[in-house]
């Protein structure tokens, strides 16, 4: 991650950091909005440390799908924003667009229709929703992350004396894990937001197609958000049956394909079967989902809802 030099006076860097977003939503509250059940409510289930789900409740958006400072990084030796609102600012406004226009153009019966120059846009786009989760990388821990670089920056430490007294700083580091989680964080999100001319290329002959459900089965959102699916292969770029599945209402889903003889429609209507195992797969990978409908989310995590359809408000009324 770059280090950046503000050139402000201290004590308006103070208010600057002290009015810094410190909730991330790594799913965008633009990607929920088509989910809600009522208002800006959508149902929300995270998994426990065993790796069951919790009872699925009625959330607001803003309280869903969101780490604090899950996006912060150390600048000049304080949290900073900048990653969060100057980068994934932009992407969120990107999904702003994109999505109200896809979701315009189903209303009026036609086929959403994107430049190559706009294609490229959104190979970026569904590489950062792939990389921006806490499902990615797969068991990173910032924690973890952080002891591991603060023990290869000590290990190639010298004896001189700058270096003596650096080890020191560091060996202290090792048993603060605030700072050890700063250090990894700061190289989880550099990986974030670096781009990749090598996945660029292997995303440049992906098409665009679109599944939609005309019956009652729907889609849910993950904490995955778009997830690779290889179709009886690895799900890796390199695979030509690789397909990336990134649902953006609960009747439509983005699929990103290789279609060589352009033999698969534009739209084409998903059944229920395959809706389910698009769900499922979500839900077993993902630590968070979220549904607009109570039968679907409590269907795939196996729970009750304890509230039900109880306002947030009501709710401290039961033991």
């Amino acid at each position: 991650v770059k280090r950046l030099c503000y050139c402000v006076p201290h004590a308006v860097r103070a208010v600057l950091m002290s009015n810094r977003s410190k909730v991330h939503h790594f799913l965008p509250r633009v990607m929920q909005k088509s989910f809600c059940f009522r208002d800006n409510e959508i149902w929300y289930a995270e998994k426990k440390t065993d790796g069951k789900f919790k009872s699925p409740e009625l959330t607001s958006t803003e309280k869903a799908f969101q780490i604090s400072n899950y996006y912060s990084i150390r600048i000049n030796g304080e949290l900073s924003d900048v990653a969060e609102t100057k980068y994934f600012g932009r992407v969120d406004n990107l999904l702003g667009s994109l999505i109200p226009d896809v979701l315009s153009s189903f209303d009026r019966g036609e086929v959403p229709v994107f430049s190559e120059y706009y294609l490229s846009l959104l190979h970026d786009l569904v590489y950062v929703m792939i990389k921006r989760t806490p499902e990615f990388p797969l068991n990173y821990k910032d924690l973890n992350a952080g002891k591991e670089i603060v023990r290869e920056a000590i290990d190639k430490l010298g004896t001189c004396y700058e270096d003596q007294v650096l080890r020191e700083k560091l060996v202290l580091e090792l048993e603060d894990p605030v700072a050890l989680g700063s250090y990894g964080r700061d190289v989880r999100v550099g990986a974030i937001v670096r781009p990749s001319e090598r996945v660029k290329r292997a995303m440049s002959n992906l098409v665009v197609r679109w599944a939609v459900s005309r019956s009652k089965h729907s889609f849910i959102l993950s904490s995955k958000i778009a997830y690779r699916i290889g179709n009886g292969g690895s799900n890796g770029l390199s695979n030509p049956n690789m397909e990336i599945w990134m649902p953006i209402s609960p009747k439509i889903s983005m699929v990103l394909l290789r279609d060589p003889t352009n033999s698969i429609p534009s739209i084409y209507v998903d059944t229920p079967t395959h809706i389910r195992k698009v769900n499922e797969f979500a839900a077993q990978n993902s630590g968070r989902i979220a549904s607009k409908s109570q039968k679907l989310i409590e269907s795939l995590t196996g729970v009750k809802s304890r509230f039900g359809t109880l306002p947030m408000s009501e709710r401290g009324k039961i033991v």
